[in-house]
């Protein structure tokens, strides 16, 4: 059966458990913007992103491939700059984490930043809330609860039956459909998120117009460009989010928790070696990111020993895994819920 989480701490108690680490994590100044980390990297990634570029436009086959893995790779890294934007851990304003966050995000991988950093905040305020949590609405390929099969279709009931293996095949489309799905949105309300539209615009021409229209590349060579490094980067953005909360318990009713133990009870930290902490993005570090979201992702290693200090110290269950570990048990969540379909 679905699991959920039942609320074992009082708000008070939990604001004091939150209040004892913050106090350690302003005398550290973790949450000290990282402005100039950031700008030099955003100079680099877009330096490597010209030549990758210039690979991928022009290249023989036996560089192509290479190209477009390059790519994928930029890409990723490029949206961990948003989202560090869009958790304003890289300006003192809002002004500065926006303007990076759109050249970041919305400039070069095309998912419109205004309208995603809307829905993650929103997937951070109602995690693993089925019917508030954003990143658990998935409508019609994959089922991740036994409530959300409910009301599909016969094709819907085959796909939650199958989903234990075709969701990993479905993640070659997962870049895809997150960069639709936010455009689409831009396109349907634009006056509402009119930077975003705006900024789309630079977008396009970065990747179709100057290859295209003033550097002779045939269109079908700009074409391929764009779309197979995102073919390559779905599954590995599955790799590193799918992880953080499938399978982790459900709450029926975020309000009954204290902020501390919501974030704690619906999160996953991924244990792995620090040499890889830069192919996740800080992403793997996620009860510390969930309980401190202001906190620059190259930080989080330092977040990590004063979280685990404290769970220690007030005997706080810690969920942290090894990254294969985690895919088994998403596997096996996918199966629970696929049985009950």
């Amino acid at each position: 059966m679905q699991a959920y989480a039942e609320a074992t701490l009082t708000d008070q108690e939990g604001r004091g458990l939150w209040l004892a680490m913050f106090r350690d994590v302003q005398a550290q100044r973790l949450m000290v913007p990282s402005f100039a980390r950031t700008l030099a990297k955003l100079v680099l990634l877009f330096a490597l992103l010209a030549a990758a570029l210039c690979l991928a436009w022009s290249g023989s086959s036996w560089t192509l491939p290479g190209a477009y893995a390059a790519l994928a790779l930029l890409l990723a890294q490029f949206a961990f700059i948003g989202h560090d934007a869009g958790h304003g851990s890289i300006g003192r304003n809002s002004a500065v984490n926006r303007a990076f966050g759109q050249l970041a995000m919305t400039l070069v991988t095309g998912l419109a930043f205004d309208e995603w950093i809307a829905r993650h905040r929103a997937h951070h305020q109602y995690c693993q809330d089925e019917t508030r949590d954003p990143d658990m609405a998935v409508a019609f390929v994959v089922s991740l609860t036994e409530g959300s099969k409910q009301g599909k279709g016969a094709l819907g009931r085959f796909l939650t039956r199958t989903q234990p293996v075709h969701i990993w095949l479905l993640s070659f489309l997962f870049g895809h459909s997150q960069r639709h799905l936010s455009q689409a949105a831009v396109f349907a309300n634009p006056r509402h998120w009119r930077l975003d539209a705006a900024m789309l615009v630079p977008h396009y021409a970065l990747w179709f117009g100057i290859p295209c229209g003033l550097l002779g590349v045939p269109f079908l060579a700009a074409l391929l460009a764009y779309l197979i490094p995102l073919t390559l980067l779905g599954p590995y953005l599955a790799a590193i989010f799918w992880v953080n909360h499938i399978g982790m318990p459900l709450v029926r009713r975020v309000e009954s928790f204290s902020f501390f133990e919501h974030q704690v009870v619906t999160s996953r930290t991924i244990t792995n070696p620090p040499a890889w902490n830069w192919l996740f993005g800080g992403l793997n570090f996620q009860i510390e990111h969930h309980l401190f979201p202001q906190v620059p992702s190259a930080r989080l290693p330092a977040l990590q020993a004063i979280v685990r200090e404290h769970f220690e110290r007030h005997r706080i269950a810690y969920h942290g895994v090894t990254w294969s570990e985690a895919v088994r048990s998403i596997v096996a969540h996918l199966r629970l819920v696929a049985r009950a379909a």
